[in-house]
């Protein structure tokens, strides 16, 4: 008689990891979403900002840039102003602004080791989960009174599922990772280089 299996018998033969990559998804998806929504409110207008203060710089005009700050909040602003405000030396505002700098840019990449973690992990707990189905079905076909094809299919196909859950959990994680570390070391390396120019600017008054 032929084997039967269902998507659920499927799901179900997962087990503990199945379950374990399940809540990894959930709580993945979930870090992905809100990370968006925060770089979307962050990021918002932000090459237009960089340009027109870019353009405020290279005119000298630093207390138009500083009204431009005040205007439009947001990191780039925080570290702009930072650079501007004080009546410290040069050395003390490059500090300031290098503290402003890092912590804006760890609210950016706040949770992102989370998602760098399950993009790496998650194949491996899939393919624990694999090895384990595959244990289970060489038993269950050495246990089978009339062992055939059907026993060994239906076993490996419920096995696989662990390695396909990994893969669902991992590559999402890993893409989000990247975009988000992508685009937080081009807002530092951005903000660095227009501090370097206001500092440029005001040492050279």
């Amino acid at each position: 008689m032929g084997a039967q299996f269902s998507v659920w018998a499927v799901l179900k033969s997962g087990g503990v990891t199945l379950l374990v990559l399940l809540l990894a998804s959930v709580y993945s998806f979930a870090l992905i979403w809100q990370r968006w929504t925060v770089y979307s409110k962050a990021m918002g207008g932000l090459d237009g900002f960089i340009r027109h203060a870019k353009h405020l710089i290279e005119k000298s005009q630093l207390k138009e840039l500083m009204a431009a700050c005040r205007q439009q909040p947001g990191p780039a602003s925080a570290v702009l102003l930072a650079s501007l405000s004080g009546h410290e030396g040069l050395a003390e505002r490059r500090a300031a602004t290098e503290r402003v700098l890092e912590r804006e840019v760890a609210l950016l990449e706040k949770g992102l080791p989370v998602l760098g973690t399950v993009g790496s992990v998650a194949p491996f707990v899939g393919l624990f989960g694999t090895v384990l189905g595959v244990m289970r079905a060489f038993r269950d076909l050495a246990g089978a009174a009339n062992a055939g094809p059907g026993v060994v299919a239906v076993g490996i196909s419920e096995a696989l599922v662990g390695t396909a859950a990994g893969l669902f959990v991992a590559i999402p994680a890993v893409l989000a990772y990247n975009y988000f570390t992508t685009r937080a070391n081009r807002f530092q390396d951005e903000m660095r280089w227009l501090v370097d120019d206001v500092l440029d600017k005001l040492a050279a008054r």
